[in-house]
């Protein structure tokens, strides 16, 4: 039996000494010039301004918000637009998918028809809000830092995205590229190897079961940020956000950004566990709390 134990033992010592091995990774250049709690604005600050719109994008950064978080479609002919969801029924005066719309017919549309702070009044609405493309905020905040979610899989832009980034000159100190498919964060990286990516749902998943035997150096990473909401579901059932998950990601120079937190209190409890960057529709609140 001590045979057996101290077998168990090496192999244990072992394995974390390989992860030790396995885990090396420098600073990756887009975290080098963020200070923490990192600031983002979660599609500009959709709480106060219309989704995704320059309202919103101007609003964040002249409050000093550190990154802006936008998500991304292609028309049917080729531009790369920033909407939150696959169609544009939610928001505005029309009707239809972004893939089966061209981009002349896009801008026909009121972005902020339905957009509604209350529920009861819609100030923006005949007001002159578009959708945008990604290049029209990338020219109008050439000096910011990018959040950058594919939310259109099928068919893929990854490369379209890549070419753009390289093409207008985005720093890979600049963007961060993120989704929830696996397949479309992997297609990226083959692509772009130097843009930073966040990290992928499955390996979340892994590094979680990992980090409850500290053996989370194990898992190869190459994300160099993890979104994550406080509570989010996974093949294991609901998992909570807490210090160990945050610290076996953080190993490596990595950060965890906690999305979507809008009070001053809950911002408090997310920083004292341990997060570097909240994530929030209030950018307001966010900058009060910090500052």
């Amino acid at each position: 039996m001590k045979q057996f134990l101290m077998i168990i033992c090496g192999m244990y010592l072992f394995l974390y000494t390989l992860g030790f091995i396995i885990h090396q990774k420098t600073t990756h250049p887009v975290l080098k010039h963020l200070s923490k709690p990192v600031t983002i604005a979660h599609q500009g600050g959709n709480k106060v301004y219309p989704d995704e719109s320059l309202l919103a994008f101007t609003n964040a950064v002249d409050m000093g918000l550190q990154v802006l978080e936008v998500d991304i479609h292609r028309t049917k002919d080729g531009v790369l637009v920033i909407n939150h969801d696959q169609t544009i029924d939610r928001l505005t005066d029309s009707s239809g998918l972004i893939r089966e719309m061209s981009w002349s017919g896009l801008q026909q549309v009121d972005g902020a028809y339905n957009w509604s702070p209350d529920g009861l009044t819609y100030p923006y609405r005949g007001k002159g809000v578009k959708i945008l493309s990604l290049i029209a905020v990338l020219d109008a905040f050439p000096q910011q830092v990018y959040d950058i979610e594919i939310k259109q899989h099928d068919p893929p832009l990854e490369s379209d995205l890549c070419d753009l980034l390289r093409q207008y000159g985005v720093a890979a100190d600049q963007v961060i590229v993120a989704s929830f498919s696996d397949e479309t964060l992997t297609r990226f990286q083959n692509v772009c190897p130097e843009v930073a990516t966040s990290l992928p749902v499955n390996q979340g998943t892994i590094l979680y079961i990992l980090s409850r035997i500290g053996l989370e150096r194990l898992l190869p990473l190459d994300a160099v940020v993890a979104q994550l909401p406080r509570s989010f579901s996974t093949k294991l059932g609901q998992l909570e956000l807490d210090r160990r998950y945050i610290n076996a990601f953080a190993k490596g120079d990595r950060q965890v950004w906690v999305w979507t937190v809008n009070d001053s209190i809950e911002m408090r409890r997310m920083v004292n566990m341990g997060v570097h960057g909240i994530i929030t529709d209030r950018p307001g609140i966010l900058m009060d709390f910090v500052q």
